[in-house]
């Protein structure tokens, strides 16, 4: 029996823009990266930036990513997400998706 690598892999890019400050995620929401999400967020954005969170990217969500979602949207409120997925996520949570200002 061969062993099989298993990489969790999650990109957050933040993009300053002139009037808002946008974090797009990519990859997989699991434990290792939704426990730290929250916080580097917070770190690299200010509270009284407006910040919009970019689901599209993001293929996986365990329970602890889902956590982070409603966490995220407690500080900041704003997601943006066209994909099927994501979509379907923000619903099944009660998270509120803005259009997205690419």
């Amino acid at each position: 029996m061969k062993a099989a690598l298993v990489l969790c892999v999650l990109r957050t890019s933040i993009l300053y823009l002139r009037d808002r400050t946008k974090v797009v995620l990519s990859g997989q929401l699991v434990r290792q990266w939704a426990e730290c999400l929250p916080k580097v967020i917070s770190q690299y954005c200010s509270a009284q930036d407006i910040v919009e969170i970019d689901l599209d990217g993001i293929t996986c969500v365990d329970h602890a990513g889902e956590e982070a979602l409603l966490s995220l949207q407690q500080a900041h409120g704003r997601f943006l997400c066209a994909s099927p997925f994501a979509r379907t996520l923000c619903e099944r949570l009660g998270v509120s998706v803005e259009g997205d200002r690419r």
